[in-house]
């Protein structure tokens, strides 16, 4: 289906990372990236992750298009608008969840999407995610509070 492969981020990612951290339709719909994109921001992502689980950048043949987390027990996620509504992010999300339930010792990992995201509503919804809150949460780039909505998968769920 997709010729996909995962690895730590670098600093040879810097240019893919910003070009995707300079799209208004990315970043509207993460926490807490910056708008207008920091130069300076991206670079600091650019680095093997050093904490409670993993950072990768997510390559479509070769060429990086988004990046993908599980960083304690949360996932999260971002994809270049030119390979969007392929199934890119349900393969790498599901090979994230994967990757980590298999490597680490937790119960379930959880993701959060602003109300108005709905490409994330359908990925998170097709990989077995339940709705289980929604509460006013700061958008960085938006520079408001903005609805957002908590999702959780657990382990059991996962494995069955």
């Amino acid at each position: 289906m997709h010729n996909l492969s995962y690895r730590n981020l670098g600093a040879d990612d810097f240019t893919a990372l910003q070009s995707i951290a300079s799209t208004w339709g990315v970043v509207r719909q993460l926490g807490s990236w910056p708008w207008p994109a920091d130069p300076a921001f991206t670079k600091n992502c650019c680095t093997p992750y050093a904490g409670d689980g993993f950072v990768w950048a997510i390559c479509l043949d070769g060429v990086m298009c988004g990046s993908i987390a599980v960083t304690g027990c949360e996932l999260g996620y971002m994809l270049h608008p030119s390979v969007a509504g392929r199934g890119i992010m349900t393969a790498a999300a599901r090979h994230a969840i994967r990757h980590g339930f298999a490597t680490r010792d937790i119960a379930c990992i959880n993701a959060s999407v602003w109300h108005d995201n709905a490409a994330s509503h359908r990925v998170l919804t097709k990989l077995g995610f339940i709705h289980w809150q929604t509460r006013f949460e700061q958008s960085k780039a938006r520079g408001i509070p903005t609805q957002c909505q908590y999702y959780r998968l657990r382990r059991t769920d996962w494995t069955a």
